[in-house]
């Protein structure tokens, strides 16, 4: 085959394997890097939200690990063994394909994933299949405790926080939204006296699980898990009817990430 030929060929296969290549490794912004790692966690009308964490290769011969994380209630209130996750699988047009993927929770009603001994956050293993656009993001970028003690999270910062409230899908592939909030709490160290803090933003339900991160470097760092909302509760009554109202702070109560961080790596086995 000539000189000429072989540069054909090449670029032909240039060619085929561009589309591949682009969702591969192309340049997101942090925050559709965001939304590329989130999903919905769902089993019937019980929803929440989970978001995938790489864990590497603990040698050349394995491979890197794929955890789903999660509040712990979430999958805790799953009556069944296995559970959805919403996943978008990409087409040749550019449009995205929802994808469910059942993954196993419970093995003989006991279950299959690692929770925080203390606070609401899970993490497990699950097996992406190939064909899904999702970028986990890696446990470097989940903020450890040495991020909170050099100070790097503080408070009034912007965080990013990629959710489905209420249920509620960006559109029919599954797509989370994009909501934008600020810490409102201080002081975040030790964090021995601040494993959780509050992120001024709306907090439905269907938010418990999502991923609250800051931009540092052009990366989305995962600071926070959000697990409840905070309202203020008002009663009335008269000789004829008592009323219980609930009205939201727009304040959502978040596990810091090293605790976060600590879960997927007892997930993890390290």
């Amino acid at each position: 085959m000539s000189r000429f030929q072989w540069l054909v060929v090449a670029g032909w296969i240039v060619l085929l394997l561009a589309p591949h290549l682009q969702s591969q490794g192309a340049e997101f912004s942090p925050q559709e890097q965001l939304l590329r790692a989130t999903c919905r966690v769902n089993q019937g009308k019980v929803s929440g939200t989970g978001f995938l964490v790489e864990v590497p290769a603990a040698s050349d011969a394995e491979s890197a690990r794929i955890f789903l994380v999660t509040a712990n209630h979430v999958l805790d209130g799953f009556p069944e063994a296995e559970c959805n996750l919403i996943l978008r699988e990409p087409k040749p047009d550019g449009t995205f394909e929802r994808q469910p993927l059942a993954v196993k929770i419970r093995e003989e009603k006991k279950p299959l994933w690692v929770r925080h001994p203390q606070d609401d956050v899970a993490a497990i293993e699950v097996k992406l299949p190939l064909s899904v656009d999702m970028q986990p993001i890696p446990l470097s970028q989940v903020a450890d405790a040495d991020w909170a003690a050099q100070k790097k999270v503080q408070v009034g910062q912007d965080v990013w926080i990629a959710c489905f409230p209420a249920q509620l899908e960006a559109n029919p592939a599954g797509w989370p939204i994009l909501r934008r909030g600020t810490i409102a709490t201080h002081p975040l160290t030790p964090l021995t006296s601040a494993r959780t803090i509050l992120i001024d933003y709306s907090h439905f339900g269907g938010d418990s699980g999502s991923p609250v991160v800051m931009v540092h470097d052009n990366r989305p760092i995962v600071v926070g898990l959000v697990f409840g909302m905070t309202r203020q509760t008002d009663r009335s009554a008269t000789p004829f009817e008592e009323r219980v109202v609930h009205t939201s702070l727009g304040l959502a109560i978040t596990v810091q990430s090293p605790l976060v961080r600590e879960t997927i790596e007892m997930a993890a086995g390290k």
